[in-house]
C-alpha cells in the first residue's frame, strides 16, 4: 500500500455500475482515493474543481450525452485540467482503431475492458506516473465576449466569455445554473458570425477566483450539436488569435 505522500485521487467514470465497480476494486488495492461517477459531466466537474486535484481520470469512451471522447476535449483545453492524465477504457474498439495513438484523441492511454489485471495495472501505473507529455493541450484563448444563454423553459441571462476554445467556453455570471444543466448560448465573433450553440453545463464556480489566474463565478459549458459551417468558423477564430498572440 503506497504511503499517504504517495496516495493518489482517481476518478472513474462509466455508465455501468459492472465496470466502475471492478474498476475501482483493482485500483483500489493500491491504496489510492477512489471516486466513481456514472457520466461525463461528473468527471468533468471533479476534474475541474481546484480546491481537490484530481490526480488521474479513467473514463469510458461510449457513455450517454458526454462521452469519454467530449471529456477528454473538453479537459484538454482547460488551464485547470489539461495536465491530467486521462486513461480511457473500452468495451467496443480496440487500441488498433486508432492508428495515431491515444495522444491523438487526448488519452495517455486506450485499454480494453477485458485486459487482464496485471496488463491494466500496468497501463494505469504507467499513466499515472507518466512525465514530459508530448501531447499539447487543445487550443484555448482568453477573450472578453457578450453572450447570452437560456435554459429550455428556464432561465435565461447575460454573462461575459472569458475563455474560449472550439470545444467549450467558461461564461462569467453571478447567476451560474447547476452543473449537468442543458442551455443554449448566442455570442458574435468579431467579424465573424454569430454562433448559437446548445451547451451543457460541466462545472460551477460559485465565487470569485481569489488567486491570479482563477476564474471568476460562473460555469463551464461543453458545446453540443454545434451546426459545421459554426464550428468551422469558431475554429478559424481561435487559430487565428492563437497565431496572432
Amino acid at each position: 500500500m503506497p504511503s499517504t505522500k504517495n496516495k493518489k485521487r482517481i476518478v472513474i467514470a462509466d455508465d455501468s455500475k459492472f465496470w466502475r465497480e471492478k474498476i475501482a476494486t483493482v485500483i483500489a488495492r493500491g491504496g489510492h482515493e477512489v471516486i466513481a461517477v456514472e457520466n461525463g459531466v461528473s468527471a468533468i466537474r471533479l476534474c475541474m474543481d481546484s480546491r481537490q486535484p484530481v490526480d488521474m481520470l479513467v473514463v469510458d469512451l461510449i457513455m450517454p450525452g458526454v462521452d469519454g471522447f467530449e471529456v477528454a476535449r473538453y479537459l484538454r483545453a482547460e488551464q485547470t485540467s489539461e495536465k491530467i492524465p486521462i486513461m480511457a477504457v473500452t468495451g467496443l474498439f480496440k487500441r488498433d482503431d486508432f492508428p495515431e495513438g491515444p495522444e491523438s484523441q487526448g488519452f495517455e492511454e486506450i485499454v480494453e475492458k477485458s485486459s487482464p489485471p496485471d496488463e491494466f495495472i500496468k497501463f494505469f501505473n504507467k499513466c499515472l506516473y507518466k512525465s514530459n507529455r508530448s501531447r499539447q493541450p487543445a487550443p484555448r484563448i482568453l477573450v472578453d465576449l457578450p453572450a447570452e444563454f437560456r435554459q429550455n423553459e428556464g432561465q435565461s441571462g447575460r454573462c461575459v466569455i472569458s475563455n474560449l476554445s472550439a470545444t467549450g467556453a467558461f461564461l462569467s455570471t453571478n447567476t451560474p445554473l447547476e452543473h449537468g444543466t442543458e442551455i443554449s448560448v448566442v455570442f458574435g465573433l468579431p467579424e465573424g458570425p454569430s454562433i448559437r450553440t446548445s451547451a451543457l453545463v460541466a462545472w460551477v464556480r460559485e465565487t470569485n477566483g481569489g488567486k491570479k489566474g482563477e476564474p471568476p463565478r460562473g460555469m463551464g459549458v461543453l458545446f453540443r450539436r454545434m451546426q459545421l459551417g459554426l464550428q468551422t468558423a469558431l475554429e478559424r477564430f481561435v487559430k487565428d488569435k492563437l497565431v496572432q498572440n
